[in-house]
């Protein structure tokens, strides 16, 4: 996809890099010091580093070169500053519209290659056609936040502690969670994050025992449904691959936006300069 609307080639990067950013702070302070994050914001772009967690979900930049131009200072620095947790899968997220046009070159001077991508996927706010699915969808509460949190955890079949990152958005401004019950149980949870004329959905997961039951099919439809009802233009959201969540999206009218590349130090070295 060819995206020439310079305001909506920000915006697929901001959005998730202020959601991301109001997800991480909203965790409580003592759990901060347990998972060892620190969050920081430079201009437009968000940084974290979670040091218990070498994953490039956890430590990464995001919105690089997208409200305004990088600096080859600026990828130097942020290099180092990585290099130096001794996190072996940080990612830099560059967008396909991020400039300069010399910010490729600026990353091989520090040793950064290509290390994935991530699928990067838009929707307008086209009507949703007649939606088939059974399951019934909730909107969660503030005080039902740690079922969220909780179900959110066992389904990622991450350690439950984790329930307090995964839930600590609910309630904020702009913020909508949400849970699929099958026969009166939750099942799966999904989250939505709006700001002006833009959503972000994310936080999508469903109970091993409960896939292929179309969770994520209602899920999507009813934050698609809500966000619509609020004004919203374009819908954002990214996937690891072409997997089955990505198909789920473009079934309600997402397309592919771009693939999105993390640049990372090689996994054979560590390069200091």
């Amino acid at each position: 996809m060819n995206i020439v609307d310079r305001e909506l080639q920000i915006a697929l990067e901001q959005v998730e890099a202020d959601s991301w950013e109001q997800l991480c702070r909203g965790i409580p302070a003592e759990l901060t010091e347990t998972f060892k994050l620190t969050v920081a914001r430079e201009d437009d772009v968000v940084m974290t580093h979670c040091l218990v967690a070498d994953r490039p979900l956890n430590n990464r930049a995001i919105g690089l070169g997208m409200q305004r131009p990088c600096t080859r200072e600026q990828i130097h620095a942020l290099a180092r500053r990585f290099i130096a947790t001794e996190m072996k899968n940080f990612a830099l997220a560059i967008s396909p519209y991020a400039n300069p046009a010399e910010l490729a070159q600026w990353l091989a001077e520090v040793g950064l290659v290509i290390r994935g991508h991530v699928v990067k996927l838009v929707r307008d706010n086209a009507q949703l056609a007649e939606n088939d699915t059974v399951l019934q969808v909730k909107e969660v509460e503030p005080a039902d936040k740690m079922l969220f949190g909780e179900l959110s955890a066992r389904a990622w079949e991450r350690p439950p502690i984790i329930a307090h990152w995964m839930c600590a958005a609910v309630g904020l401004p702009g913020w909508r969670h949400y849970l699929a019950y099958d026969n009166g149980q939750p099942v799966a949870a999904a989250a939505m994050y709006i700001d002006g004329h833009y959503a972000w959905l994310g936080i999508g997961s469903t109970l091993p025992q409960s896939r292929g039951k179309g969770a994520q099919q209602s899920l999507i439809a009813r934050r698609i449904q809500d966000g619509l009802a609020l004004g919203v233009r374009h819908f954002i959201a990214e996937t690891e691959s072409f997997n089955t969540s990505c198909h789920n999206l473009m079934r309600f009218g997402f397309a592919c936006a771009y693939e999105r590349p993390n640049y990372g130090i090689p996994l054979t070295e560590i390069k200091t300069f």
